[in-house]
């Protein structure tokens, strides 16, 4: 995996996590996602993005 592509997938799922945590309330007042399906979206996206830094060492 190239130095890019690493840099562009950690940056892709940075800004999915922001899109999750800075619309938190409104996924959920709006009725967009529940509070466990947020809790297990957001959590998939820090796994993914651990697994990535793990595997570019």
């Amino acid at each position: 995996m190239s130095t890019l592509t690493g840099l562009n997938d950690r940056i892709e799922l940075l800004n999915q996590l922001r899109f999750y945590l800075r619309n938190e309330q409104r996924l959920l007042e709006e009725g967009w996602m529940t509070e466990s399906d947020f809790l297990e979206t957001v959590e998939e996206i820090i796994r993914e993005y651990a697994a990535l830094l793990l595997t570019e060492k």
